[in-house]
């Protein structure tokens, strides 16, 4: 660990600089005036000082008392002589000599500034420096003069040119006398120096914008002055041509942070001084005084700053206690931060607060850099009823107060910090900061509550301090999701926090934020650590790159592929653990649910979500009930209000999802019941109930909800564990659609731990869950006149997530009796199945001839002596009853192998009997030796069944002999790629451990030759070896159901849907020979493999243009490797391999600490395709078994680029293709309120036929937007095509701007009156639209005047129930909804 404390000593370092480059604020009101005339944009300026000329300076002497000669200074500082303020720094000449009356100068001085006004001056005094006995010297004004820098022209541009200054007799200060304030003519007021003036020049120096970010606004500095990021020049003007140096990407992570003697007392301490102070500035007894302050949140600004300003605005994160890390930031609410009576939550490390995940700095090679860092927290207070609005408001204010700040120089001293832990000492108390705030600290109160000599936060004795690492991080091609995301993530939780407008139901997602608090495989569920990071998409028709552009790092383009929110456990998920309101569950309860009984008729027992699920697996290993029915009831959808839909959106809904190994589960098409009765006497919206659909359209509420049931029961050795565990940590994902519209509504998670029994004979939980949508917006752009027609090169995007709904879901596990004779056969299974040994009294040719019956009763025997699950002796086919003997065989081999295929009849089996003869039948031209030799081949096989799953590695050992009494070199061949030998002993060893198998491990064992067919060994006489094998598949099958709505079930009721287990990766037979010497085979071993469906632990949906190749990557969260404890540096290695070979997919092995991306390249298809392939993550270096497997799913659409303007309609034309067949079609839009589509009902479609669509679009928010239209076919409720709609939506140029303020909570709003003048000379009627109807009302929306004439239009704004401010768009369009002006009304609810 590296310790360092902030000492005052850095010589030439950050301090040093930070002590000189302090600057005084302008005046406030300058400010505003400036900003007023929007003077917003910094100007940089060059002042050349070339010499003084004094011929006549008052009291002049060129030398001391002493003998010694005068020297001069010229002294620069900018002033304001509107309100007679000195602001910025001043600028000190180095000493300066006069010869022959004239000073030389020769300085070149630079600044920037906003303030362009005519009040912005710049004062330049001479002053003579003479030595005083003590050896300071004695500064003595000798005149001073004013430049103008500003004119009073409108644009406001600085007063280029060449100047003459005269100089004035006295200080500088006289300018702050009242007369001169009246006056902007100094020279009536000012005595001029006779002879005395300065030759200066200034003129405008636009190469300062490059490295404004490294010097603050109104300061003076030259050109030869060292500032930190900057190169330097060889001229020795750095400033002239600045060069900033290249910013490195660093990342920091592992911040924690330690504060004395603990945070518990440190903020009891904190809490009860600012509580006594509250109390000491109110009246004893009353209710101000009994109030109390409590703590909000814990929050860490991190920024670059070098000495003079920060590199960028400093970032602002949230901290957690240590101990509640891994429930997010449940541990910075009001509540856990009271005045502290319980800190339970906090016991483990109750001193510690962390930074989940990490940041990422830019910083450059400089010593004088430095990180800074400033803790503060938020406090809430009461407000009093003073400022109350009703007796029944509950409000708090909220303050911010910092409490510690540090800074550290990473490049000050040689770089021994890297890879290291650095340990920082936070300062607090009155000492000048980069903030410029007041630091919180106590030493005499703490020393006063004990007597012990304790150590005080805020003095020397108490170390608080910070630990974290930096690492070095390669050039990505934008900021740090992780940062960016995460610094949305606070503005926008600050932006709810404070006085805002009334709330959008939109809130910012954490997904694409990076990796926080991540868990291993074996302890978290889903990858819920994963932020999604969008690639380049380089849009067709765009022009080449310039030269410049093609070294510099990419930037993304707009378009960025849209997916469901990734929703897993412990991260963002849909809180299952939520409970409706009482008048919810009623609803629920009387609607008439089918109950979930147990075997015994008795209710299952109720299990609450929000309470902890105990897991023991040795309950559930000795729960006499091994049999699982697992039921899933879809009870009810809750609407919420979005933007761009009607309020009884959606009207029928479907669901998506796949549980455990079974194949992926499309429902039928559900009704959403309300009752408008019911509504109206509830205070909030209740649940709509879910109904099922009949053949003639009609909804069956009789028996509401969608009941799905899957039943496990028949499990392969050792799979129930995996099953306990899949329940135990996983979640399981669901879409949610539109039946009508097809289009993706939502996603939402439920935890599957509350289906575990523990030993009870049923259990059931409510869930209700919300369904969330991602969403993805561009910053908003004015509209200008070069804007038209044109895409900005780049827009930055932030990603949203919107609750569309809540779903009511109830799980169920009842258990079910498992039949006892299956489960004996399991439990008499050999220990190590993976280990093959070839049956000796199966070996060899009983003789007889080559007829097609004896090698058919042959074959018959051979395989009914593979291995199955069951270990019985088979019975013998030669026999004088050989027909039924072989069927029995045949029936008693499918029973083994665990198949269910139709019982098995006699004329089944005589048919392929029949067939049989004809495959093994030798012909003419084969001979008699090749048969004799077919026969004996079969005669050494020895077959193996073999359960195998997408991506996991099944291990096996094939016990060798060698037959001979000489010593064979045997050559291993296998004529299926997916099964190869272990060579490795490493690998070997890994696998024997994992699997437990007791067998020896022989140490280069393989000879490996270029071209051999395979490996080879080396076998003594009669010696018999295991030989290693390894089959693993990474393919698969793609196929993907058709988008929409199931069929309904043929019978009537409670709808249940059962399903079997899929066969995704295909069965296949695989031999392995074992070759002698002489090319014959020794022995063959023929594995059988059956498939086994995988479980999909988290699903991905991708929305992309097609025909164009989708780039994405996924951040994975980096994973702990329990083979690395102790070892921080060291990192799990990760690998990753896609089931489709098409689909480029891989990850880079980064230094330790650093992220890891999952890259995929996935090519286009045509629109409505929709492209479905796993990605499996491996965690372990051999890749045994995936850790995550992921199901993703690509939708490709037609894209349609839009440019348009708010509030205005525009006009787009879609071409529908007619396909092979005659379909009724119906459009749909993602925002039906926003996006018209015309012919709007269902229109029929002729084969091959080209259908014109007029799109009329009307948004009300501007930015970068992505929109959806699909195509459906209303009959068969498929989805013919697909459009993406990329909106490039422009702010409209405001006519006019109001303010108005209305009362909060007074519940009744404000009436308001504006007027409109027709500018044209005729009559025309006019539209009333606003972007935030909720909030305001016309009183007439359509208006018709005479030309030239004025309306007054009625504006009613509806009330708010919380402060804060919103600007609200009022458009005023003509009848084909053209904008003619457009009005911002800000409104204040105070």
């Amino acid at each position: 660990m590296v310790k360092t404390e902030d000492t005052p000593d850095m010589a030439d370092g950050w301090r040093e600089v930070f002590k000189r480059s302090r600057v005084l604020p302008p005046p406030s009101q300058t400010v505003r005036l400036a900003l007023d005339n929007h003077f917003t944009q910094s100007l940089g300026s060059q002042l050349t000082l070339s010499r003084l000329t004094a011929a006549h300076l008052p009291q002049a002497q060129e030398t001391t008392g002493g003998g010694q000669e005068v020297t001069y200074q010229l002294r620069v500082t900018l002033f304001d002589r509107s309100h007679q303020h000195f602001f910025g720094n001043t600028w000190k000449s180095p000493s300066l000599r006069m010869k022959n009356k004239k000073i030389p100068v020769n300085e070149v001085l630079y600044f920037h500034t906003s303030l362009r006004l005519p009040s912005t001056v710049v004062v330049l005094e001479l002053v003579s420096l003479s030595p005083r006995p003590d050896g300071s010297q004695q500064a003595l004004g000798r005149g001073f003069a004013v430049l103008e820098l500003f004119t009073n022209r409108p644009e406001a541009q600085a007063a280029d040119g060449d100047r003459r200054l005269n100089l004035h007799h006295g200080s500088p200060r006289s300018l702050l006398h009242p007369l001169v304030k009246a006056t902007d003519d100094y020279s009536s007021l000012l005595t001029t120096i006779d002879g005395a003036h300065l030759d200066c020049a200034v003129k405008n120096h636009q190469a300062l914008v490059s490295v404004m970010h490294l010097l603050p606004e109104n300061v003076l500095i030259s050109g030869k002055e060292k500032i930190p990021g900057l190169a330097a020049s060889p001229t020795g003007d750095s400033l002239l041509r600045p060069q900033p140096l290249k910013m490195l990407p660093f990342t920091l992570h592992r911040l924690t942070i330690s504060l004395q003697p603990s945070l518990e007392k440190f903020e009891s301490q904190l809490l009860q001084l600012i509580n006594d102070d509250c109390r000491n500035t109110k009246q004893p007894g009353s209710e101000a005084a009994l109030r109390t302050v409590v703590i909000q949140e814990r929050r860490l600004l991190v920024g670059v700053h070098n000495g003079w300003c920060f590199l960028d605005k400093p970032q602002v994160v949230v901290l957690e206690a240590a101990a509640a890390g891994s429930r997010g930031r449940a541990d910075s609410t009001s509540k856990q931060s009271a005045p502290v009576k319980d800190r339970s939550a906090l016991s483990t490390l109750p001193h510690t607060l962390g930074l989940r995940g990490s940041l990422e700095l830019k910083l450059t090679n400089h010593h004088a850099l430095a990180i800074v860092f400033q803790l503060e927290w938020v406090f809430s207070a009461p407000m009093g009823r003073e400022t109350m609005l009703s007796a029944a408001s509950t409000s708090r204010a909220a303050f911010l107060q910092c409490l510690r700040w540090g800074a550290w120089c990473p490049f000050r001293e040689s770089a021994d910090w890297k890879g290291e832990e650095i340990q920082l000492v936070l300062q607090g108390g009155a000492r000048p900061n980069p903030h410029a705030v007041m630091v919180y600290r106590t030493e005499m109160s703490a020393k006063a509550q004990s007597p012990a000599p304790l150590s005080a936060p805020g003095s020397a004795q108490a170390k608080d301090t910070i630990t974290f690492r930096l690492s070095s991080a390669p050039e990505r091609k934008a900021s740090s999701p992780k940062a960016s995301l995460r610094t949305k993530r606070e503005d926008e939780s600050r932006r709810r926090r404070s006085p805002s407008s009334p709330s959008q139901g939109q809130k910012n997602i954490q997904p694409t934020s990076p990796p926080e608090s991540p868990q291993g495989p074996g302890a978290c569920s889903g990858v819920g650590n994963i932020a999604h990071l969008e690639m380049d998409l380089h849009r067709e028709g765009d022009g080449p790159l310039s030269a410049q552009d093609e070294g510099d790092q990419l930037q993304e383009l707009p378009f960025t592929p849209v997916h469901a929110p990734v929703i897993t456990l412990g991260v963002s998920m849909p809180s299952s653990s939520s409970v409706g309101s009482r008048s919810s569950l009623a609803h629920l309860y009387s609607a008439g649910f089918p109950d979930i009984v147990d075997s015994a008729g008795q209710a299952a027992e109720v299990l609450d979500p929000t309470e902890p699920v105990p897991f023991d697996p040795q309950r559930e290993e000795s729960d006499p009930l091994q049999g699982n029915l697992l039921v899933f009831q879809f009870l009810a959808f809750n609407r919420i209000p979005t933007a761009g839909v009607a309020a009884n959106w959606p009207e029928n809904i479907h669901f998506t999802f796949q549980f455990y190994r079974f194949p992926p589960v499309t429902s039928q098409q559900l009704k959403l019941l309300t009752s408008d009765k019911v509504q109206q006497q509830a205070a909030g919206l209740l649940p709509c109930v879910l109904a099922s659909i009949n053949k003639d359209g009609t909804f069956n509420s009789a028996s509401p909800g969608l009941q799905v049931q899957f039943r496990v029961d028949s499990l392969k050795p050792g799979e129930r564990r995996w099953f306990l565990r899949y329940l135990a940590l996983h979640t399981m994902h669901i879409d949610v659609w539109d039946s009508d519209s097809l289009l993706l509504i939502g996603s939402t998670a439920v935890e599957l731990k509350y289906m575990l029994r523990q030993g009870k004979s049923a259990v059931q939980a409510l869930h209700e869950v919300e369904v969330l949508t991602t969403d993805y917006l561009g910053d908003d752009t004015l509209l200008t006149s070069t804007d038209v027609g044109l895409r900005p090169a780049r827009t930055p995007m932030s990603v949203h997530t919107i609750i569309r709904g809540r779903l009511h879901i109830r799980t169920g596990n009842i258990g079910c009796p498992v039949d006892p004779s299956s489960r004996r056969a399991t439990d008499v299974m050999a220990s190590h199945l993976n280990i093959i040994t070839p049956r000796g009294g199966s070996v060899g040719f009983r003789g007889g001839s080559l007829s097609s019956r004896n090698t058919l009763q042959l074959n018959g025997r051979n395989a009914a002596q593979a291995p199955g699950p069951e270990m019985e002796a088979q019975p013998n086919l030669n026999g004088p009853d050989g027909r039924r003997r072989k069927l029995d065989c045949m029936a008693a081999v499918r029973r083994r192998e665990g198949t269910d295929e139709p019982k098995v009849t006699d004329r089944t089996t005589e048919a392929r009997f029949a067939r049989e003869p004809h495959q093994i039948k030798p012909s003419g031209k084969h001979s008699e030796a090749e048969a004799i030799g077919n026969m004996l081949s079969r005669s050494i096989t020895t077959q193996h069944l073999l359960y195998a799953g997408l991506g996991a590695a099944e291990y096996m050992e094939f016990v060798l002999k060698n037959p001979f009494n000489v010593p064979q070199t045997v050559t291993i061949h296998s004529d299926d790629p997916e099964l190869s030998v272990i060579t490795t002993t490493e690998e070997w060893a890994y696998f024997k451990a994992l699997t437990e198998t007791p067998t020896p491990l022989e140490e280069n064992m393989f000879h490996l030759e270029e071209g051999a067919p395979g490996p080879k060994v080396y076998l003594r006489p009669r010696e018999s070896i295991h030989i290693p094998l390894k089959y693993q598949s990474f393919l698969c099958d793609h196929t993907v159901a058709l988008q929409g709505p199931s069929f309904q079930p043929t019978h009537k009721g409670s709808q249940v849907a059962k399903r079997n287990l899929s066969n995704i990766v295909a069965a296949k037979t695989i031999k392995v020979t074992f070759s002698a010497e002489d090319g014959k085979p020794m022995a063959i071993c023929q594995l059988n493999v059956e498939p086994t469906p995988h479980v999909v632990d988290q699903t991905f949906r991708l929305y992309h243009p097609e025909l164009s190749f989708l780039k994405k990557a996924i951040r994975l969260p980096p994973w702990n490797d329990p083979e690395a404890v102790g070892d921080p540096d060291v990192r799990t290695h990760i690998s990753v391999r896609c089931s489709d070979p098409n689909v480029i997919c891989q990850t880079r092995m980064l230094a330790p600490g650093e992220p890891q991306d999952v890259y995929l390249k996935v090519p286009g298809s045509p629109s409505p395709h929709i492209k479905m392939f796993f990605v499996m993550v491996f965690t372990d270096r051999w890749m045994a078994a995936p850790s995550q497997i992921w199901q993703i799913y690509v939708h490709f659409l037609e894209r349609v680029d839009v440019s348009c303007v708010t509030g205005q309609r525009s006009c787009q034309s879609l071409v529908l293709r007619g396909k092979q067949a005659v379909r009724k079609v119906k459009c749909f839009s993602s925002h039906p309120q926003e996006i018209q589509v015309d012919p709007a009902g269902v229109f029929l479609l002729p084969p091959a036929a080209l259908q014109e669509l007029q799109l009329k679009l009307q948004p009300w928010r501007a930015g970068s937007r992505f929109l959806y239209v699909n195509a459906v076919d209303v009959e068969q409720r498929r989805l013919v095509t697909a459009w993406l709609l990329c909106l490039n939506v422009h702010r409209p140029v405001l006519s006019k701007a109001f303010e108005v303020c209305v009362p909060v909570c007074g519940g009744r709003g404000s009436s308001r009156k504006i007027t409109y003048t027709n500018p044209y000379s005729s009559s025309r009627a006019f539209l009333l639209r606003s972007d935030h109807p909720d909030l305001l009302q016309f009183k007439e929306e359509k208006f018709q005047i005479s030309g030239g004439e004025t309306y007054t239009i009625g504006l009613r704004f509806a009330p708010s129930q919380s402060a804060g401010s919103v600007e609200i768009l009022v458009y005023v369009n003509n009848l084909e909804e053209k904008t003619e002006e457009t009005f911002c009304v800000k409104v204040n609810y105070s």
